[in-house]
């Protein structure tokens, strides 16, 4: 093939897979997704799943000229990763509306799905006004593994109340599977989970409309009081990126940390899986997100020239209570990462957090330093419980939630008097309570 060129020598090499394919299956067909699994002002990334090894492609089109047709590289599910793929559209340009398709095996297989880019508005205009969903445990119910005469999971038209009030994106802030006994000790049991849990016919629209970013708690790591000693840790990973998969690896952490960015807000994604040990020895202490995640997080943040900073973690990180789903169990680490943030002067700074049955608002007032505030979302579609055992002397009037639910955060305003607005809502879209907090409000003393 040396002699033809380099165009050719692709096309030739897709049409020999293709036929490969071809052999061993008649009608490959999509089982999960489409979903945006990022999206930027130059680049999207689409995941896709299929129900056998499957080559995949998507072409798009800018809606304005759909003549001007563009095709992913061709990739190639494999059981491995549950059939998933991971394709990039590399030929996206910012503030434009796009459509696109899913082709299986040279075969077209999906309606035309939509997205907009983010527009270019860098020295241009101000910041746009945008909102982005956030969500907690999600529970699908399964046929032959469910406790007899409970339902643990239900309101699935929740993903249907968030489609309609059009975010930007979603974040889903741990427990995204809902392991359980059966699924985690082997990967075969973790896929099967995922599988199911990303299958839902109501999240199908939502999934491919907007992207979707995710962190785990512990329900999605596999047995509890697992950390960076289960064995099962690298299957745990594993899993959870086939479906999850991150905009950036952060090369010097391991575990599924990342970050990325829309408009004028920065997101820093921590993982409170992988370095947990919350049964040390007594020499030392316990610890959840571990040193060098947070000096990571440090440098981003010091970085980072957003107006807002969102920090998401599948735990609660504010909330003082003393319990293992919170950071504050591991008490020097947690006091290590306030100090942290007061001493490096960091602006515009709020707190996301899963990992609970129940939602809240939690606020630490602080003497030397403005308030911060953690929004912990309770359960999307998992059963919700209350809070009647923790003791968080920070929680706010008014922001218990204990019933399935979901938030909208809404950024919104001038360059110079940018807010952010908590709305959190029910399964039917409904708003259960709200708050809003200005950018100036989240500024260290001077």
């Amino acid at each position: 093939m040396s002699h033809f060129p380099f165009f050719m020598q692709r096309a030739i090499l897709y049409m020999l897979v293709l036929l490969g394919l071809l052999t061993t299956a008649v009608r490959a067909e999509l089982i999960s997704g489409p979903m945006i699994a990022h999206l930027e002002m130059r680049e999207a990334k689409i995941w896709i799943q299929t129900d056998e090894p499957t080559l995949v492609r998507v072409a798009y089109a800018n809606a304005d000229d759909p003549n001007a047709l563009y095709w992913t590289i061709p990739e190639e599910t494999d059981s491995k990763q549950a059939h998933t793929a991971l394709v990039t559209l590399d030929k996206i340009e910012p503030g434009l509306n796009y459509s696109y398709r899913v082709e299986l095996n040279g075969e077209i297989v999906t309606s035309p799905a939509r997205f907009s880019s983010p527009a270019n508005y860098h020295g241009r205009t101000p910041p746009p006004d945008f909102k982005v969903a956030v969500g907690g445990a999600h529970y699908v119910i399964e046929e032959g593994f469910e406790p007899p005469y409970q339902l643990l999971g239900g309101g699935y038209n929740i993903f249907s109340a968030i489609s309609e009030s059009q975010p930007a994106l979603m974040i889903w802030a741990g427990n995204t599977a809902h392991l359980r006994k059966s699924d985690w000790s082997t990967q075969s049991g973790y896929l099967k989970r995922y599988n199911k849990a990303r299958s839902v016919s109501q999240l199908q629209p939502l999934l491919q409309s907007i992207p979707h970013y995710a962190t785990w708690g512990e329900l999605d790591f596999g047995a509890p009081n697992g950390g960076m000693n289960s064995a099962y840790r690298e299957v745990a990973e594993s899993s959870f990126e086939a479906y999850w998969p991150r905009p950036v690896v952060v090369s010097q952490l391991e575990g599924v940390a990342t970050q990325f960015r829309h408009a004028d807000v920065d997101f820093f994604v921590l993982d409170v899986c992988s370095y947990r040990n919350d049964t040390p020895v007594s020499s030392s202490p316990p610890q959840i997100l571990g040193k060098g995640q947070i000096e990571w997080l440090r440098q981003a943040l010091i970085q980072s020239e957003a107006t807002f900073k969102l920090i998401i973690a599948g735990a609660p990180i504010l909330n003082p209570a003393n319990s293992r789903s919170n950071l504050s169990y591991a008490e020097r680490e947690h006091n290590d990462l306030l100090q942290m943030l007061r001493d490096a002067r960091i602006a515009g700074l709020f707190f996301i957090s899963g990992g609970k049955s129940y939602g809240e608002l939690t606020r630490l007032v602080h003497a030397n330093s403005y308030n911060l505030y953690d929004l912990t979302l309770g359960p999307l579609t998992a059963n919700p419980g209350n809070n009647e055992e923790e003791l968080n002397f920070f929680r706010q009037p008014g922001s218990s939630t204990f019933e399935r639910h979901f938030a909208l955060i809404e950024f919104s305003g001038s360059e110079s008097e940018r807010y952010l607005t908590i709305r959190v809502m029910s399964v039917e879209g409904k708003e259960l309570w709200s708050r809003k907090i200005s950018a100036n409000s989240l500024q260290p003393v001077k």
